[in-house]
């Protein structure tokens, strides 16, 4: 079948694209000045909440072929690359060989979760940490601390990254959420962030977004809690 972009196309993938295109400008204006990183770690929110949209609109409305794979493809750049970038524009002049490594393995081991879950998905969870979760961590990580003057920011980035990369390629397993309440709370926590970040809030949005990374966090943590039981 030779069939056209065009008519292969569709509404979900179009916003899929602007997911991608998000975290391409977060890169470009990192590359452009590391001060930059805070403005890029919001890129990365609101990519999130496009990767979120898309998923709800092809269940609602419509869904093509290139969907998965063009999905995959998107959260590379804006999860798994993005936050690889903003942590090297920040720590490279403190640690330039490690974060290096860090930021390597952090963009590697999300390709390989990503490879992994289309080859092999679990129909009701995930097997790693979503890609997703841990660029987000990374970005509510930055817009918390950095530039607060808090002496152990660059290593307990590198040590995030660290642990987040080996939860994507680890065998735990991850629940989808389904408790509304639950994903509600998260979309508005984030869409605060964005809203206050625009308004110029800065104490504002450490604040939600400090919020936020306690719900991820729980997330994060879940699979102990289900051992616990």
């Amino acid at each position: 079948m030779n069939e056209s972009i065009y008519r292969l196309i569709k509404l979900p993938d179009l916003v899929t694209l602007l997911n991608a295109l998000l975290g391409f400008t977060a890169v470009l204006m990192v590359v452009q000045s590391p001060s930059n990183a805070y403005h890029a770690s919001i890129l990365i929110v609101l990519a999130v909440i496009a990767d979120g949209l898309d998923g709800a609109i092809a269940r609602s409305m419509e869904y093509g072929v290139l969907g998965e794979n063009l999905d995959s493809l998107a959260d590379v750049i804006s999860f798994g690359l993005t936050p690889a970038v903003i942590a090297y524009a920040i720590l490279a002049p403190q640690y330039h060989n490690l974060v290096c490594v860090v930021g390597g393995a952090f963009l590697a081991c999300g390709i390989l979760r990503l490879a992994r879950f289309n080859a092999i998905s679990a129909m009701d969870g995930f097997v790693g940490l979503p890609i997703t979760t841990s660029g987000l961590s990374v970005a509510l990580y930055v817009l918390v601390f950095y530039n607060v003057g808090w002496q152990f920011f660059s290593h307990g980035l590198l040590a995030a990254m660290s642990i987040l990369a080996i939860l994507m390629i680890s065998r735990v397993y991850y629940p989808k959420i389904k408790n509304m309440k639950y994903l509600g709370l998260a979309a508005v926590l984030m869409i605060i962030v964005v809203v206050l970040f625009y308004l110029g809030n800065t104490a504002g949005v450490r604040v939600a977004a400090g919020a936020s990374l306690v719900v991820i966090g729980s997330y994060l943590l879940s699979p102990l809690f289900k051992m616990g039981k």
